[in-house]
């Protein structure tokens, strides 16, 4: 089996949260990483020092940014093994109370940067999954996949897309040796929400007072790395007991959430309100 410190692997997100404790984690082992955010100084601070690992300033929203960051992993390294999509954008409130620009963005990180980073890398892993025997596609993806809930409903709905997107495409490349995973959190100890609310990244002191209340970023990137030497490909929550957040798919839960989430609107617009503005201001 292929382990991961042989293997080239780029890292989309990789200045804070899950995709730095990623990148780390696997800088540990031994692979050599290409990883990207968009503001360089908080992504030097993140990965300088660490062996093997370089930093591009890209933006996976952005159709140019996503060909470069492809072809300087093809630059620097010659081949690539495998993606982790990390990158990824948070925004609470009802969607009324939504700016236009903000569903915008939330979907061409969360969905369209994801499909498009994974669309252009495939010709690359489909030859290391011939010449080295496999290659993965790991999709940072979150319970919200499978129970849409407001105040996070357009991301709930990026990350359903995500979702589906990895079904499909582990039918196209199961066969051809792609391993296609998705690893789902439940709340993470990272900036997701302050970022999606437009909060620039400071330093990490700064970073501090900007978390959300959740799981340890490490504890995400121990699954993602553990879904690189998987024999097949996975669906992974994190933790496991938040895998129960399948059962809002099912028909009489799904039913339950519409009837009461639908009666609370006020509440989830203040409860939103407060918990962005803690994190903001």
């Amino acid at each position: 089996m292929t382990r991961p410190w042989n293997r080239v692997v780029l890292v989309t997100g990789g200045s804070a949260g899950i995709g730095r404790a990623t990148v780390a984690r696997l800088a540990q082992e031994g692979a050599r990483v290409v990883t990207c955010a968009r503001h360089g100084e908080r992504l030097d601070e993140a990965v300088g020092g660490l062996a093997g690992v370089s930093g591009v300033v890209a933006d996976v929203a952005d159709p140019a940014d996503r060909a470069m960051l492809v072809d300087r992993v093809l630059e620097e390294h010659g081949r690539l093994d495998a993606v982790v999509l990390n990158a990824g954008l948070g925004w609470a409130g009802l969607l009324e109370d939504m700016p236009g620009e903000a569903v915008e963005g939330i979907v061409a990180v969360n969905l369209t940067g994801v499909i498009e980073v994974t669309r252009l890398a495939l010709p690359h892993l489909l030859i290391a999954a011939r010449e080295r025997g496999r290659a993965d596609v790991v999709a940072v993806s979150s319970v919200a996949a499978w129970s849409q809930v407001p105040p996070l409903t357009v991301y709930s709905a990026t990350k359903a897309g995500v979702h589906g997107f990895v079904k499909g495409l582990r039918r196209e490349v199961t066969a051809r040796g792609v391993r296609v995973h998705t690893v789902n959190p439940f709340f993470v100890r990272t900036e997701w929400l302050a970022r999606g609310h437009g909060h620039a990244p400071g330093s990490d002191a700064d970073a501090r007072g900007r978390l959300s209340r959740g799981i340890a970023p490490v504890r995400v990137a121990e699954a993602i790395g553990t879904c690189l030497t998987a024999s097949r490909s996975r669906t992974v929550a994190v933790p496991r007991w938040a895998g129960l957040a399948r059962l809002g798919e099912a028909p009489p839960v799904n039913r339950l959430l519409d009837a009461v989430l639908s009666r609370q609107t006020d509440r989830i617009r203040a409860l939103a309100a407060r918990s962005v503005d803690a994190r903001t201001d």
